[in-house]
């Protein structure tokens, strides 16, 4: 007799029952031949019949009730061909035959830079560097010499918020493939926090290079945009082996609340530029050698300059009170 195979996803777990004698029964009592645990599901729940080679779904249960292909049943026989998507009262399955073709496989790529990601000893090298990066920051950000406990104080925090997405990270793949995959998930962590830095170490040096702020700005926001989220989905096709639209997807959704965050402070770094005259061309930041493509202007130029907009900005508040003047008036 031809098989068949019963397949149920439960809390994203698929299990697979072959079938290959008929009548068989499912339900939650340890006399099915099929026992599902889900206490929603009747004791004697449905029966899968074959009769002269036709598949029939009988529906055994007055309580929560059987639903193929989306339409609830009764109480007699229905006839089903393969494959038959089943709901046996809040658990889905599906009704597949043997022969039915499986997706293709996908292979384990650890080639490139993932490869090295998935290296315990560059996953540390990588945790080390980012960690040694954070005091570099807290020591240029800081104007006073300060002791090292106090440097260790500022950074341990940013320590743990990346040893947190870590472990989310490597939670995805457990959720996913059932296996931790904490190694990856430490260098995509580090990477998270190492990138946007690196890129606003990039960005400063532009900015002097070029005297303007676009490119800079630009690299900033690149880094927070795009570089995270395309981390994130990279993480989630090489580890998980899913395609890739849904990994962004789910990288996307998993990132959206440190996005919105992003998003807050971009709205207010555009809105403070907004409320503030242009500043002079003079030096937009300061290296000790001056490499730059635009020759540095004098004082005496920066003093224009500064004169200039002064004025103009001066004009437009005028401006403006007297149109507030005379709108009162």
């Amino acid at each position: 007799m031809e098989k068949v195979i019963l397949e149920t996803i439960q809390r994203g777990v698929h299990r697979y029952h072959k079938i290959d004698s008929f009548p068989v029964t499912i339900g939650r009592a340890f006399d099915n031949d099929i026992i599902l645990q889900d206490v929603t599901i009747s004791p004697h729940h449905l029966a899968i019949l074959n009769e002269n080679g036709a598949y029939q779904i009988h529906n055994l249960s007055n309580e929560n009730g059987t639903k193929v292909n989306k339409n609830k049943i009764g109480n007699e026989p229905v006839e089903v061909s393969l494959p038959a998507n089943l709901q046996i009262s809040g658990l889905k399955a599906r009704l597949l035959a043997t022969d039915m073709k499986v997706e293709e496989t996908r292979v384990q790529d650890c080639s490139g830079l993932f490869c090295i990601f998935s290296s315990p000893i560059w996953a540390t090298l990588l945790l080390v560097v980012t960690i040694a990066l954070f005091f570099v920051d807290r020591y240029l950000s800081t104007p006073v010499v300060k002791e090292p406990l106090w440097y260790l104080s500022n950074v341990l925090p940013s320590v743990w918020v990346m040893l947190g997405i870590g472990i989310l990270i490597a939670s995805i793949s457990r959720l996913s493939t059932h296996r931790w995959e904490v190694i990856p998930a430490i260098s995509i962590a580090s990477l998270i926090f190492l990138v946007p830095q690196v890129f606003e170490y990039i960005g400063h040096f532009m900015a002097y290079l070029f005297t303007s702020d676009g490119l800079g700005s630009w690299l900033k926001n690149s880094a927070k945009f795009l570089i995270i989220p395309i981390l994130l989905a990279t993480f989630i096709v090489k580890t998980v082996h899913s395609k890739w639209l849904p990994a962004i997807g789910v990288a996307v959704l998993a990132y959206s609340p440190f996005l919105a965050y992003q998003v807050l402070g971009l709205v207010d770094e555009l809105s403070l530029m907004s409320g503030f005259s242009k500043v002079p061309s003079y030096s937009h930041t300061l290296l000790p050698k001056d490499i730059r493509l635009n020759k540095t202007i004098s004082l005496e130029q920066f003093a224009k300059e500064a004169e200039k907009a002064t004025s103009l900005n001066v004009e437009r508040m005028l401006k403006k009170a007297k149109e507030k003047e005379e709108k009162e008036s």
